[in-house]
């Protein structure tokens, strides 16, 4: 079972308080979502996840923790057979948004890899 090898990551998400925390498992995917208080929080949970799976090359997690004082973004774990086209469709925004928001992580938008992390920017601000 995921949850138990990502039980960790769950229980300091518990601990340092993630709000709306929901933690779903299925497809051979577990999906730990909610709202941290600060980016602080935020930050602990993801060093914990790169603990667990080092190269987020696992592609069985979708971490996917927003930020309460105003976080403008998502981040989101490429799965096996995601697209840019197909993941932007997913958070109502262009593969484009995505690619500039990832320069740092992407030469090429149609070479994205299982276990890669990006940061998926609100609809709002893709269009600006």
């Amino acid at each position: 079972m995921l949850v138990d090898k990502y039980q960790s990551l769950i229980d300091l998400a518990q601990t340092l308080g993630v709000s709306d925390l929901t933690v779903n498992e299925g497809d051979d995917v577990l999906h730990i979502d909610g709202t941290a208080a600060n980016a602080e929080t935020k930050q602990r949970l993801w060093d914990e996840y790169a603990t667990i799976d080092p190269d987020y090359r696992s592609g069985d997690l979708v971490l996917n923790i927003n930020n309460a004082e105003g976080d403008s973004t998502t981040t989101y774990t490429v799965q096996a057979g995601d697209t840019l086209s197909k993941i932007g469709s997913n958070y109502g925004i262009s593969w484009q948004a995505i690619f500039e928001a990832n320069r740092d992580k992407i030469d090429n938008p149609d070479l994205i890899h299982p276990g890669q992390e990006l940061t998926i920017p609100q609809a709002d601000s893709a269009s600006e």
